[in-house]
């Protein structure tokens, strides 16, 4: 190979390794979840069950001998018997092949619900994910800049030992080292995590990629989020299950009327004269009480199950929403109390620190106001990211999306 494209190659790698995933390629990548698929796949499956749904069954083909003897010298001669072929066609009544294609429909209609739903949550469980990610490499840039101050501490300790001071200073700076080591192993551990979170819906080659870009628009918009329940597509598919659940009762219920049947044959009698022949059969639901009623009640009883499932899908909805805008509440006000007073007590901590250090007061007060800083400083991101999960929750929860 040549240099040139041993060169170009090179930085091709480098190009495709220094890639950032951005949430908008993180949920187009999403798109191809095992999830979605599965669910694509069910509503194909009954989509096609609908064009099935209230035909009437294959007809039958009989063909058979009567009167064949078994003894005597003409045993077994067919031509000696009477020759039959026949064609029988069962006929269901109208109300149940009614009732089979709202079934049907209703089974497709919950499908195709229950597919949006999981398309929803995918793309809510991976944009979760993605954020987790932005956030906790904030976090590790918080760090970066506590680790240079670190390093300053490190050497002025040093420079103060070789003077002769204590070796108060320097311990201090090393003993702060470690708590910094402690924190970026939390932070890996975090971002492990949400890796493999993220590498559930887009896969692992994907998820491996760091994060980058700005936050969704809906997630930095003011506007107000509007319950919009009812039509959500957990609501929608329990309410779609209603619709199936009483179309199976119409179904038990189409059992109470006969179904019929009719056959029509051709043949020959022992004499090869040509023969016809016209049946009807009738079915006769005369043991209801142990037959239909039966599974009529019990399809009663399914229905009122189905919507008291809906009506606590519904409750649970609302507990969600009502407990997010609690949660909501509570951070946005321990975030204005850690911007607004926290963090400025803590920068005047710092300054009062360092000008006792120049006066010869020590650093330990340095390390210790440096130290409270940096935990409010993980602790504001922090916020910004719990915000950031209860808002994208609600997005998702209230029709917002």
């Amino acid at each position: 190979m040549s240099p040139f494209l041993i060169l170009a190659a090179a930085f091709g790698a480098a190009s495709l390794g220094a890639h950032a995933l951005t949430l908008d390629e993180a949920l187009a990548a999403a798109g191809g979840a095992p999830d979605l698929v599965a669910s694509t796949a069910a509503t194909a499956a009954a989509q096609s069950l609908t064009k099935s749904a209230g035909a009437l069954p294959d007809p039958k083909l009989s063909v058979w001998v009567d009167d064949l003897q078994t003894s005597g010298p003409d045993a077994y001669r067919v031509g000696d018997a009477k020759r039959m072929v026949s064609l029988m066609q069962e006929v269901p009544n109208g109300d149940r092949r009614d009732a089979e294609r709202q079934v049907a429909g209703a089974q497709l209609q919950t499908s195709e619900a229950q597919a949006r739903y999981t398309q929803l949550s995918v793309r809510r469980e991976t944009t979760l994910a993605w954020l987790a990610l932005h956030y906790l490499d904030r976090k590790l840039d918080v760090l970066a800049a506590q680790d240079a101050d670190n390093r300053h501490s490190q050497q002025a300790g040093v420079a103060a030992l070789k003077g002769g001071a204590s070796a108060d200073a320097a311990l201090a700076a090393r003993l702060e080292r470690d708590q910094l080591d402690d924190s970026r192993d939390d932070i890996e551990r975090d971002r492990a995590r949400a890796r493999a979170q993220l590498a559930r819906w887009i896969g692992p080659a994907l998820a491996a990629q760091p994060a980058t870009g700005g936050l969704p628009a809906w997630l930095t918009s003011a506007r107000t989020q509007a319950d919009d329940i009812a039509e959500q597509p957990e609501i929608r598919a329990a309410a779609t299950q209603v619709s199936a659940a009483q179309a199976e009762l119409a179904l038990a219920q189409a059992t109470k009327k006969p179904d019929w049947g009719v056959e029509v044959g051709w043949g020959y009698d022992a004499m090869d004269q040509g023969m016809a022949m016209v049946k009807f059969t009738f079915d006769l639901p005369v043991f209801a009480a142990s037959r239909q009623d039966p599974k009529i009640a019990a399809a009663l009883a399914n229905v009122q199950k189905s919507d008291a499932e809906r009506q606590a899908r519904m409750a649970a909805y609302r507990q969600q929403i009502d407990e997010l805008r609690a949660e909501r509440t509570a951070i946005r006000a321990q975030m204005d109390r850690l911007k607004t007073r926290t963090l400025p007590l803590i920068d005047q901590q710092v300054e009062l620190a360092l000008a006792g250090m120049k006066s010869g007061k020590g650093s330990d007060g340095v390390l210790g106001a440096r130290k409270a800083r940096l935990a409010a400083q993980m602790r504001a991101i922090e916020l910004e990211s719990q915000l950031a999960a209860a808002d994208t929750r609600l997005y998702f929860l209230t029709g917002a999306h």
